[in-house]
């Protein structure tokens, strides 16, 4: 399909800010705008010369683009009339849209019920299950000239349920909620004719269990956080499944 307009959308998996202060704190000569969805559009060739050509603005001249994502961002709040109408404008284009949500909403669940409350954490995780294809079927309809890629979230934990810093406290953190999220993403992208990007299986190793600090791909202060090389693996993640699917 030519596309008329990239359009990015979800949290902070997406957003600039976070990679840009990863970037600036270690003393790295790029532009500001480096998070996952700008990479994806246009490659920063100071920091991935190896990239070069791997973004859509190479491959599609003149495709537009529109990033819609925020900090903070939850399937609840997406849902809210003001965020949906800001597609309006976007009804009869060809669309590419890429959507990272839910990562929020699980850490809100973790915050708030224990660990050991199996009951409450699966009702609260199914309700965010439930949000999440209601929204996906929102974008649909808003913009029914769509391809949208679905985006696993990653596991800064690497499976242990152990964050590499104290930003969450002490405990352990239960994320096989993270996996059946991801897996409920999965049979989303198979039902409602969307793309599954799996950054989850391309991210594990890199975070609590990496090894080394070269393989981390999270902030270090902020290890939710993807880091200026942790967006650029999730648009890598985009572009080679976009390539799979014949997209682009």
């Amino acid at each position: 399909m030519s596309f008329e307009f990239y359009i990015a959308m979800g949290d902070s998996m997406t957003l600039d800010d976070y990679p840009a202060g990863d970037a600036e704190r270690r003393g790295l000569n790029c532009r500001k705008d480096i998070g996952a969805a700008a990479l994806l559009y246009k490659n920063e060739s100071q920091l991935f010369p190896e990239l070069a050509g791997h973004d859509l603005a190479s491959i599609r001249p003149g495709l537009k683009f529109a990033n819609l994502a925020y900090d903070d961002a939850t399937t609840e709040d997406m849902l809210f009339e003001e965020r949906i109408k800001q597609l309006n404008q976007y009804s009869t284009n060809h669309c590419l849209i890429t959507l990272t949500i839910g990562g929020n909403d699980l850490l809100t669940i973790f915050k708030s019920i224990p660990s050991t409350n199996m009951r409450a954490l699966t009702s609260a995780t199914q309700e965010v299950h439930t949000r999440y294809l209601q929204l996906l079927k929102l974008i649909k309809a808003t913009v029914p000239a769509s391809t949208i890629l679905l985006t696993t979230l990653y596991d800064p934990t690497d499976g242990t349920g152990i964050l590499p810093s104290t930003t969450m406290g002490t405990g352990t953190l239960p994320v096989t909620f993270i996996e059946q999220f991801n897996i409920f993403i999965a049979s989303c992208a198979r039902r409602q004719k969307a793309i599954l990007a799996d950054v989850y299986s391309h991210f594990q190793g890199h975070g609590a269990e990496c090894g080394h600090k070269d393989n981390f791909w999270y902030c270090p202060l902020q290890p939710i956080e993807p880091s200026y090389l942790g967006a650029s693996e999730i648009r890598r993640v985009w572009f080679e499944t976009l390539k799979r699917e014949q997209q682009i």
